[in-house]
Formats: structure tokens, C-alpha cells, sequence
């Protein structure tokens, strides 16, 4: 199957996507748009081809702040420690309920890196960080080399060095 991910499209089927979680389905049908209307995040579709209306997949990348105190320590070395650091933010990845268990997840996250990669070749971010809804995604996530925050265990992050290191 040749799949694609491309940016959310008001062409895109969003009305008949379900992953199973009542937020994150809201979301994509709801707020995705006005997100990237506005600024505030974009959003990335998996599709069958790229001519597919079809979502079978999506994950949503913006930007946060955060504090060296969240990084492990030996995270932290060469970081301010006066102010916040920049950072990307997987702020959704959801795959369609049919779906799941068959490594689409693990697709949408290669991209979500690949995109975060772009974007650090013109802003300087200290790390990819998750807010994992449950143990589960948390592990999904630990699964691919993120690391719980010193604060939350929910919250993860993967360090742009080890991103890079990945040859994505």
C-alpha cells in the first residue's frame, strides 16, 4: 500500500474518522482545522494514496516550553538554566480503530520526528516532548526511546540528539 502523509485538508474526511477517543476524534473533526486556520498547531494525515479523503491516520505537532528541570540530568548538559527551553510537542497521534496494532502508530511517529527535524533546521528546540494520555501510550512511546519527565510520568520526551541519531 503506497500510504502518504500530508497536511489536513478541509478536502480530507475528518467526519468519519474514529480512533475510540472521544477527544482525540472531537479534536481532528472539531478544532484541527481552526488550529491551522490560526496558527496554533498543523496537523498530518495518513492516507491510503494521495488522492484519498480517507483518514486512517493523524498527529498533530506545535510548539511548547519547558524547564531543564524536567530533563533527566544527563539531559541537561549545556541547556539555560535561567529560563524556559524551547520544544516540540506531539500534541496527538491517533490511528483509526480498524486500524490499530498493525504499525501505523510507529508510521506516524517516524513522520512526526521527520517533521520535527524540518522544523528544528530553522528553530532551535531542545527536545520532542508527549503528554501520553495513559500508561499504555506512555509505553507505546517508551517503546521508541522516549523518557518520562522528572515530574510527570506522562509527560515524555525524546532529545533532539537522539532524533537526529536516528538517521530518519
Amino acid at each position: 500500500m503506497p500510504l502518504t502523509v500530508e497536511p489536513l485538508m478541509r478536502k480530507h474526511n475528518r467526519s468519519g474518522f474514529s480512533c475510540g477517543v472521544e477527544a482525540l476524534d472531537y479534536f481532528l473533526k472539531k478544532t484541527a482545522m481552526q488550529h491551522i486556520d490560526n496558527g496554533v498547531s498543523k496537523t498530518f494525515v495518513l492516507l491510503s494514496d494521495a488522492g484519498s479523503t480517507t483518514i486512517m491516520g493523524y498527529f498533530t505537532l506545535t510548539i511548547c516550553e519547558v524547564q531543564v528541570e524536567q530533563l533527566e540530568k544527563k539531559n541537561r548538559k549545556g541547556l539555560p538554566t535561567r529560563h524556559g527551553l524551547p520544544a516540540g510537542k506531539l500534541a496527538r497521534l491517533a490511528i483509526s480503530e480498524q486500524l490499530q496494532g498493525q504499525g501505523f502508530g510507529k508510521q506516524l511517529l517516524v513522520s512526526a520526528m521527520k517533521h520535527f527535524l524540518q522544523a528544528h533546521e530553522h528553530i532551535g528546540m531542545s527536545a520532542l516532548f508527549v503528554n501520553a494520555k495513559d500508561k499504555q501510550a506512555a509505553s507505546f512511546y517508551q517503546k521508541y526511546g522516549f523518557i518520562q519527565s522528572c515530574d510527570d510520568p506522562l509527560y515524555l520526551y525524546l532529545p533532539t540528539s537522539t532524533i537526529k541519531a536516528a538517521n530518519l
